[in-house]
């Protein structure tokens, strides 16, 4: 359980050209079933495409009735940037997201300059990145405000997913 799915995450990377070094897989078996860690370790490789591939090898039992999962057996995926990765894609964004936070005033929101993303506050001062769209504004992620870098990975991030 996990390393063959481990395994072939791995191959099917490769076949798309990604090697270990632009990303990582590893498996972690326990009692109960398997967890593989799949870490997207070169900012420039889409996490969307790594994700599509590595779920494919998710196996997650449920109750039929409940939907409750069951125990034992279970092969649970995970996906993620590297914290490296994080900052690199983060550091394009983040003196812009700097700016737009700095102009928030109350609860008008504040565009990121080049995107389609906003910045705003919520009633203690925490960022919340909205992203415009056809159907509207749409709230995405709060986070302290002493961490901007981490509001410029998910406006990176949004911009990579909605433009």
């Amino acid at each position: 359980m996990g390393a063959a799915e481990a395994k072939t995450i791995r191959e099917t990377l490769k076949a798309k050209g990604l090697s270990n070094r632009k990303v990582s897989v590893r498996a972690d078996s326990y009692s109960m079933g398997s967890s593989v860690y799949v870490t997207v370790k070169d900012p420039s490789v889409d996490l969307a495409m790594v994700e599509e591939i590595a779920n494919r090898e998710e196996s997650i039992r449920r109750c039929e009735f409940s939907g409750e999962i069951l125990s034992g057996g279970n092969t649970y995926v995970h996906v993620r940037y590297s914290r490296e990765a994080e900052a690199a894609i983060a550091a394009e964004y983040t003196e812009r997201v700097k700016a737009a936070y700095d102009k928030v005033d109350g609860s008008i929101l504040e565009p990121v300059e080049g995107t389609k993303a906003m910045i705003g506050k919520d009633g203690v001062g925490n960022a919340t990145v909205w992203h415009e769209s056809e159907a509207g504004c749409m709230g995405v992620v709060w986070t302290n405000p002493e961490d901007l870098s981490a509001v410029a990975f998910k406006v990176a991030l949004l911009v990579r997913e909605l433009g």
